[in-house]
């Protein structure tokens, strides 16, 4: 019985990730740059199957308790009790809203312009590393309005933050989930996104703060695409991009909600 019960817990969790993979839901958990890792923990699955129904006849190669059972088969409970769904305001407004890549390039901009940072040899090696995104300065500005699509939202967002001042009154299209919390003001919300590094545990919301008479009409978890022009406010001592919105329009949710940086 503990034989099949072994069989079973191998390949059904294995059934699971394809599943996942298939279905496209597993980037509902983990950033899909880990889905290699995925496919190799299915081989290795099938692989431990396989080897528990070769050993049928024989003596147990280990023996596991109950509690070992229960460890392996809850994430196929869980799955089938409770449907796989994106991370929402609920949990926005528990982590909160990051605002910090801004004031992380201030000081990251600081050192580099320190004047020890290319004579020095012991220097951090921040001070010297290039910055990515300002080559996406002279892009952004050419194009008439700033659209945050699903390829560009990573890249675009940092440059915005790193360099608001440059793109002041520029037009800017996104799309993304109602936030609000308890420091805003009646006409305020944040229109954001989560951004995975790993997986679903680390994510943290980022997103413009977003200002005008029509966020009122919205809710929290609405999805929307806005439209608006882009100013500058103050957050910790540091500008931030904030846009005055023109348009709003309500959207259906994105089958793949997350954001995943590279830099």
């Amino acid at each position: 019985m503990k034989a099949w019960l072994r069989v079973g817990i191998c390949l059904g969790l294995a059934v699971l990730l394809v599943q996942l993979i298939i279905t496209g839901e597993l980037s509902l958990f983990v950033n899909p740059r880990f889905t290699w890792l995925i496919v190799a923990s299915v081989l290795i699955l099938v692989l431990l199957g396989l080897v528990q129904l070769w050993n049928m006849k024989g003596s147990e190669l280990h023996r596991i308790g109950a509690w070992g059972y229960l460890v392996l088969l809850l994430p196929m409970a869980m799955y089938l009790l409770i449907p796989p769904k994106a991370l929402d305001a609920s949990i926005a407004s528990k982590k909160g809203v990051s605002y910090l890549s801004a004031k992380s390039v201030n000081e990251q901009q600081q050192k580099k312009s320190a004047p020890s940072a290319t004579s020095d040899t012991n220097a951090d090696p921040l001070a010297v590393q290039e910055d990515p995104y300002k080559k996406f300065i002279p892009q952004l500005q050419r194009e008439p309005v700033i659209h945050l699509s699903q390829e560009t939202y990573a890249d675009y967002y940092n440059t915005l933050n790193f360099y608001p001042q440059q793109f002041k009154g520029k037009k800017i299209k996104l799309k993304g989930f109602v936030y609000r919390d308890d420091t805003m003001k009646k006409d305020q919300l944040v229109v954001g996104r989560f951004s995975v590094t790993c997986c679903t545990a680390d994510a943290i919301v980022i997103g413009f703060l977003t200002e005008g008479a029509k966020t009122s009409t919205l809710k929290d978890n609405d999805w929307v695409e806005v439209t608006g022009s882009l100013d500058v406010g103050m957050y910790d001592s540091v500008d931030m991009p904030v846009i005055k919105l023109e348009a709003v329009e309500k959207v259906k949710p994105l089958k793949d909600p997350y954001i995943y940086f590279t830099y």
